[in-house]
């Protein structure tokens, strides 16, 4: 570039626009073409003199030579007609200077011939929101462009234009016109924006995958821990690692692939990694260990069990070893920073990787020392320190304690924050029980008990045939409990009814016989297998022993999920009895939770209610390894009915437990005394068709719900929601008699 073209004067009278060109006129001249540098001049003065101030054309300079570096020539011009045509000559001055600012991030998140698509992004926003009063023209500018803008970068980086379409209509759909809650979808900062983002986004959602992480789980480990996702984009939890605490693993709600590595195995490594410091990690005091100690403790520690899992499970190596980096031994230069992660991740790598490139002298011994060790046998997280202790005296450096440290591919993504190894006593005030659990209180506040975070599930949007993502919240809790003595009452006042439905149990229970050979005690002896013996015998060989025959009746293959509606509408009395829906429910279900125990059926029960869809409360009141015990009649004795009935989501929920269960017939059992409502919805058909939405799903998912409804008006709603699939019970007395009967019948 010549002097002369470098020097040209920007024809322009503002002042500021002069100071601005004059520091960014050599940068545009190191990066742009002859043909880009003509239209930044161009671009600069024509912003200049349209009679919007001076901000447009700073923002233009100060942008520009890296969109013209990027995109090529025609790309500023492009740009600037834009600006002008598409924005300035709109209500939507405004956000001039914002979308101007936005080509710092675009750059760097969309390719280079994606400019057009951009552009198009922008203007299909402009022309969907920017509206007007009167309907004539546009009068009033978009309330939510410059808010959009100002999440450019996380869009661009976490969606695709069609995610981010998506994301758009999704806004417009519900808030068209509400200028204020527009704003506030696409500032990214509402719970439906922030759900619609989510399923969006590149990558895979766990939501997607946790039937078949669980299911991994319990085959491996045969544990049953519960999930509850985290996003970082939203939380600001970018460093955020994931654990697991109080049965509950906290994790990414989305992996993308990750070094040829899919999501599903990226989830499949940190569960397993998980599970195995719980299976073999033991606590140990932190107290007097320095944060650089725990750090190499911990990578001995996680080593340690990984080891003992993979004895058990060698597959896990291959999966594990695929994300841990590699990287070369000499990549870090200890004079001018900190090398104290570099020589973590070569330790990390060397003590899984038999074929690790390094040839540090004491890398390699502490390998030794480790294999030796786990060798041995019989180890234990307090070796993790003394090794950890060990490998940091003899690498210590006076750079580790500079500000510049090393980070580039020092990261184990999979592995948790470790916070199963410490334990620290601070905590407690040095009290003697310190390394006992500390269980609340039967007479503790209900209000403090905790619950585990809330699962989301989809909602069903009858208007717009669509779903709204993760828009109701099911928070779990297990049910308060009282005297279980009362539920005894129960099956003695309906002691005739007992026997009466025991004479029916006799006969359900199953009584064909099923033979099984191969056996070292039985009732008969297996002739086959005993001739077959005796000629073994005879022939020097070694006999099997295995020579008795027994039998065992074939087994009901039936799960059953009991589902009790809460509401505050079963606190009404019935008739002239004296008692409530609630005590009838509650006789009922007694006398049914009697007879599937008689029967050795697998079942539950479970009751909710709700309080907007950002509390629909899901309570447990027997799972499904539990015992019809004093335990689980405690809970049962103690329901009590408040709130609302947001049936979809109940069902939804209950369906993800029942749905694990191993039956050839799964029936959920819904007992509810009216429609679906809850004071947030003001449309009256909006969650009965969620709830017919449910049920639908539920059935593509192989199980069977059946609705017990006690309302009177249930025939104008309940076959929209169960087709046939619900019996009416009009005399709600008689409640406590029909509901076993009911169920028998189903499960014949």
């Amino acid at each position: 570039m010549t002097e002369e073209v470098q020097h040209k004067p920007l024809d322009c009278a503002f002042d500021s626009v002069q100071d601005v060109f004059a520091l960014n006129i050599d940068q545009a001249v190191e990066h742009l073409s002859e043909a880009s540098l003509e239209e930044y001049y161009q671009g600069a003065e024509f912003l200049a003199k349209i009679g919007q101030g001076d901000k447009l054309s700073i923002a233009f300079l100060k942008t520009m030579p890296w969109v013209g570096e990027y995109f090529g020539d025609g790309s500023i011009e492009k740009i600037t007609n834009f600006t002008y045509n598409k924005i300035c000559r709109t209500p939507n001055k405004l956000s001039v200077e914002p979308f101007l600012n936005s080509f710092i991030i675009v750059v760097d998140h969309i390719e280079k011939d994606q400019l057009d698509e951009y552009l198009a992004l922008i203007e299909y926003h402009l022309v969907k929101t920017t509206f007007s009063i009167h309907g004539i023209h546009d009068t009033h500018p978009s309330p939510s462009l410059q808010a959009m803008l100002g999440n450019i970068n996380l869009l661009l980086e976490q969606l695709s234009f069609e995610g981010i379409y998506e994301w758009i209509n999704y806004g417009l759909r519900y808030f068209k016109h509400h200028p204020e809650r527009q704003e506030e979808y696409f500032t990214l900062t509402t719970a439906d924006s922030k759900a619609v983002f989510q399923r969006q986004r590149n990558g895979l959602l766990f939501s997607d995958i946790e039937r078949s992480i669980n299911l991994f789980q319990r085959a491996l480990w045969k544990t049953n821990f519960m999930y509850a996702p985290y996003s970082p984009d939203f939380e600001n939890l970018e460093h955020f690692h994931p654990y697991l605490e109080d049965d509950v693993i906290r994790l990414p709600d989305i992996y993308k692939e990750l070094d040829g590595v899919n999501g599903c195995k990226r989830y499949m490594a940190l569960v397993s990694h998980l599970v195995a410091h719980y299976q073999f990690t033991t606590k140990i005091v932190a107290d007097n260990v320095s944060p650089q100690q725990r750090f190499f403790t911990e990578i001995f520690e996680d080593a340690r069990v990984e080891y003992l899992a993979m004895q058990e499970y060698p597959g896990l190596k291959k999966l594990w070893l695929s994300l841990i980096p590699i990287v070369d031994e000499f990549d870090c230069d200890d004079t001018n920073q900190s090398c104290l992660r570099h020589r973590a991740i070569m330790l990390t790598r060397a003590l899984i990787d038999d074929n690790h490139p390094y040839k540090n002298e004491i890398i390699l011994d502490y390998v030794e020392k480790f294999k030796a060790l786990m060798t041995a046998g019989d180890t234990t997280t307090s070796d993790s320190l003394s090794l950890g202790l060990g490998y940091l005296i003899k690498t210590r450096n006076a750079s580790d304690a500079l500000g510049s440290i090393y980070f580039e591919n020092t990261e184990v993504s999979y592995r948790d924050d470790n916070r199963s190894i410490w334990l620290f006593i601070e905590e407690f005030d040095e009290e003697a029980n310190i390394f006992e659990h500390q269980k609340k209180s039967d007479e503790e506040d209900e209000s403090e008990i905790e619950v585990i975070p809330p699962h989301y599930y989809d909602e069903w949007d009858y208007a717009f045939d669509s779903y709204k993502p993760d828009w109701a919240a099911v928070y779990e809790r297990l049910h308060t409990h009282t005297d279980a003595s009362k539920i005894d009452r129960i099956l003695e006042k309906h002691s005739s009814l007992v026997k009466q439905l025991k004479k029916v149990l006799d006969l359900l229970k199953p009584q064909n016989k099923k033979r099984i050979r191969y056996q070292e005690e039985g009732a008969e002896l297996d002739l086959d297998i005993a001739l077959r013996s005796v000629i073994d015998i005879k022939n020097g060989s070694q006999p099997d022993t295995r020579i008795n025959v027994d039998f065992e009746h074939d087994s009901r293959s039936v799960s059953v999920l009991l589902l009790l509606d809460l509401s505050q509408s079963l606190n009404e009395v019935v008739g002239n009895s004296g008692q409530t829906i609630l005590e009838l429910s509650q006789e009922a279900v007694s006398l049914l939770a009697w007879a599937v125990e008689q029967l050795g059926d697998n079942f539950a029960i479970a009751g909710f209610n709700s309080d907007t869809r950002q509390k629909v409360m899901y309570y447990h009141i027997k799972g499904y390894s539990e015992s019809w015990d004093d335990t689980v009649k405690s809970r049962l004795a103690d329901l009590k009915a408040e709130f609302s009935t947001r049936m979809g989501a109940a069902i939804r929920h209950g369906a993800h437990y029942l749905e694990m269960q191993e039956s050839d017939k799964k029936l959920m059992l819904i007992l509810t005394d009216g429609e679906p409502a809850d004071i947030d919805m003001h449309d009256p058909k909006a969650l009965i068709q969620d709830t017919h939405k449910a049920v639908q799903e539920v059935q593509q998912r192989g199980m069977y719900p059946y609705c017990i409804s006690l309302d009177k008006k249930a025939d104008e709603y309940i076959s929209d929601i169960f087709g046939s699939h619900y019996s009416v019970i009009d005399r709600i007395e008689s409640l406590p008699k029909e509901l076993p009967q009911l169920f028998l019948s189903l499960t014949k």
